[in-house]
């Protein structure tokens, strides 16, 4: 399938090829009854009053599967590790902060995945699970990056994936599976996205560079920080755009934040660093910005049941939302919205008494990922597997298994049935199963869930947020505050 279907320039999407998808995009009848309104309608836009403060900037922060359990557990460990609640859970305390409750379902299922979360945000419309701003009709509608660039906005994604994963992607591409990301790459770069930094190195070979103008790309945190500095943003290109710019920090996601901290001599920036030079750059530009900053390690913590990797993420999150609270604190131009595309394995802290804690700041002696965990295994070493799990184990977490615990991580990694939930079979799953008792944090499964998710907004614009939403009136409230007319293929 060729590139050229997808690409345009702004505005709404030109030369898709809606019959390469017919097949595949027709409503199936049962889907219609998962959602709250029908799967062809949309958002409304509601205007603003004109007396109100004009929103120049948008910031759309999203904690990628985060159930109401990992901001409560990531606020509990902010007061035990630092003595204050989280910067999300303070904002609540603060005059003029409005929350709300969002229903996430996709167009197919009552759990969807983040290509079908993130294009609820991204266009305004339930597209199927695995898609990209694609409408089951066949449709392609203009993502919200695009619209607002067409508007003559600065635009820019910044996560902890890899920036053509299914969040990111969501705001700026258009795929009929989100796994198409050296197409959605290409996209990036067509599109002409002012900024992106993350992970996703190995999507953007040198002849993709410079076939789209050879972009700025820096590749350590070093780098990165001497841009804002150089305000490489503003710099005008050949033809008279100002120059992308690419943070590539990685070939694949960036590292968890425990592993980076564990690694002497790491060049991978934070997230609150990559949120703050993007806010540097992007702040720059007159004609206003729109950003998304993405947590998206967060979600694969939780699909990894990994309680220590979970806390550490959405800390890390939390660290960028006080970047962001920085830049704004001053200023009445600019609409803020944190949220979550779904939930995610549904985590808690779940034991009784004094004992509870004692277990859960065990977290804080956490090191390693369980990623890195199962990467340092040996598994052609079958004879010596439950005193390398032992081991790894120990060095990472700071528990030491037993003999039993050992082994059942080896039945899972060997296909036995360890636990009676087959979903929860899994490798990973065990070893966090097993950790519960130690850390007290357990799981509900390694999957997505239907959970509502949590939704806080300020700044000109938050004020038209109703209290319970469906995750597609995020568009809305995003293209009311900018005052932006629907795209063109928005209607029917």
């Amino acid at each position: 399938m060729s590139i050229e279907r997808f690409q345009h320039s702004g505005g709404p999407v030109q030369g898709f090829d809606r019959r390469a998808f017919i097949a595949t995009s027709a409503v199936a009848a049962a889907g219609a009854s998962l959602l709250a309104r029908p799967l062809d309608a949309h958002a409304e836009v509601v205007r603003r009053s004109r007396r109100l403060p004009r929103c120049t900037n948008i910031i759309f922060m999203a904690s990628d599967g985060m159930s109401s359990g990992t901001l409560a557990l990531a606020d509990l460990m902010s007061r035990r590790r630092d003595g204050k609640g989280s910067r999300w859970v303070d904002l609540w305390k603060r005059p003029g902060v409005l929350r709300a409750t969002a229903f996430t379902a996709s167009a197919d299922s009552p759990v969807t995945d983040s290509a079908a979360g993130g294009s609820s945000w991204g266009c305004g419309f339930h597209v199927k699970n695995e898609v990209l701003n694609i409408t089951p009709d066949g449709t392609p509608r203009t993502p919200i990056l695009i619209h607002a660039k067409a508007a003559g906005k600065a635009t820019g994604v910044v996560t902890t994936t890899r920036i053509t994963h299914a969040t990111p992607a969501s705001f700026y591409a258009n795929s009929p599976k989100r796994d198409l990301e050296d197409l959605i790459a290409s996209q990036l770069l067509e599109r002409n996205i002012d900024l992106a930094f993350g992970g996703g190195e190995k999507h953007f070979p040198a002849s993709l560079l410079g076939k789209h103008g050879s972009p700025t790309v820096v590749r350590t945190r070093e780098a990165m920080l001497a841009l804002a500095g150089e305000a490489q943003v503003t710099r005008a290109g050949a033809e008279g755009k100002p120059a992308q710019v690419l943070g590539l920090f990685d070939k694949d996601h960036v590292p968890y934040v425990l592993d980076t901290a564990a690694t002497a001599g790491s060049t991978v920036p934070s997230l609150a660093e990559m949120t703050s030079v993007a806010l540097t750059l992007l702040g720059k530009r007159s004609e206003g910005f729109v950003l998304q900053v993405e947590g998206g390690r967060v979600d694969h913590a939780a699909h990894n049941n990994d309680a220590g990797s979970l806390v550490a993420e959405q800390l890390a999150f939390d660290a960028a939302i006080g970047v962001v609270l920085d830049f704004v604190k001053d200023r009445d131009d600019t609409l803020v919205i944190l949220t979550s595309d779904h939930g995610n394995a549904n985590p808690g802290l779940t034991f009784y008494g004094p004992d509870a804690l004692t277990r859960f700041d065990r977290i804080l002696h956490v090191k390693r990922s369980a990623e890195w965990v199962f990467e340092k295994l040996n598994l052609k070493s079958l004879a010596t597997l439950a005193r390398q799990v032992r081991e790894v184990g120990q060095q990472a977490t700071g528990i030491t298994l037993s003999e039993a615990e050992s082994q059942m991580v080896v039945d899972s990694l060997a296909g036995k049935r360890v636990s009676p939930f087959a979903a929860a079979n899994t490798p990973v799953s065990v070893l966090g199963g097993i950790l519960a008792d130690s850390l007290g944090v357990a799981f509900l499964s390694p999957n997505h869930t239907s959970d509502m998710v949590e939704v806080t907004a300020l700044g000109p614009g938050s004020e038209s947020l109703p209290r319970v939403i469906d995750s597609t009136d995020l568009w809305a409230v995003m293209i009311a505050a900018l005052e932006l007319d629907p795209a063109a293929n928005h209607g029917k």
